[in-house]
């Protein structure tokens, strides 16, 4: 059975792999009562199987071993969801012929790590320009207004934290927290202007922000679609711990 979720499930839910972070951060930065987002459980013989998100029209799953596959594909198709996030290690029936988005998770397993270049907090106008700038198929910047509607709720629950550094005081490289809990972290938004690359800006921004969660005993995740990005996050004291699928038009 599919019903919405309450503080009580998530309270119950001991999870700290990255699909039950992405869920619960959600569900602590906003709550409940919004019509862009929203939270069901599924619960199968008073068992927490399956916990599903929704933002606008972007769903998340996060699946068990006992979760009904069947039942929650027909819920997603019935959402009318525009993309469906889950665990790639589980089979939920979709179309073959859907669009869809393949990659890694991976988690930071890497020695600690403290950098000597210099790190400040960004303005939320200068941070989406340097990520226009390095947008690609596979990273994809939402509108300024959208972008930062989101930002700042979450900034204000402190649910999401920005780390830039610069070069002669022009922002070169950046990342945030893009979910946050208190037991584990996804980092996004690793960027890197044109005229930066190849300093080793980003690995070095990178790998102080995850020393510094994980200090604090959370897990700390990134999430990437390309051979290009995952190559780069195993360099930089990350290693791989399961498969993402992202379907579209579900």
């Amino acid at each position: 059975m599919i019903r919405p979720a309450t503080a009580e499930d998530f309270n119950r839910i001991t999870a700290t792999d990255p699909f039950f972070t992405r869920i619960l951060s959600l569900y602590e930065s906003y709550g409940e009562g919004l019509d862009f987002v929203a939270f069901w459980i599924q619960e199968t013989d008073g068992e927490r199987t399956a916990a599903i998100s929704r933002f606008e029209d972007k769903f998340s799953l996060w699946l068990t071993d006992a979760s009904d596959p069947e039942e929650i594909a027909a819920f997603i198709r019935f959402q009318s969801a525009g993309s469906c996030l889950y665990n790639a290690a589980f089979s939920l029936g979709f179309s073959d012929d859907s669009p869809s988005v393949s990659g890694q998770i991976l988690e930071y397993t890497g020695e600690d790590y403290i950098s000597d270049i210099e790190i400040y907090e960004p303005d939320f106008r200068t941070l989406y320009d340097l990520l226009k700038v390095c947008e690609s198929p596979v990273f994809i910047v939402p509108e300024y207004l959208l972008f930062l509607s989101d930002v700042t709720h979450r900034k204000n629950r402190g649910k999401l934290h920005l780390t830039a550094t610069a070069i002669d005081g022009a922002l070169a490289s950046s990342v945030m927290t893009v979910s946050e809990t208190g037991h584990a972290v996804i980092l996004g938004a690793v960027a890197t202007h044109p005229d930066y690359r190849r300093r080793g800006l980003s690995r070095a921004l990178v790998r102080t922000v995850a020393t510094r969660l994980r200090g604090e005993g959370r897990r700390v995740f990134v999430l990437s679609a390309s051979e290009q990005n995952t190559e780069f996050y195993q360099h930089s004291g990350f290693s791989i711990i399961a498969g993402f699928k992202e379907i579209f038009q579900a």
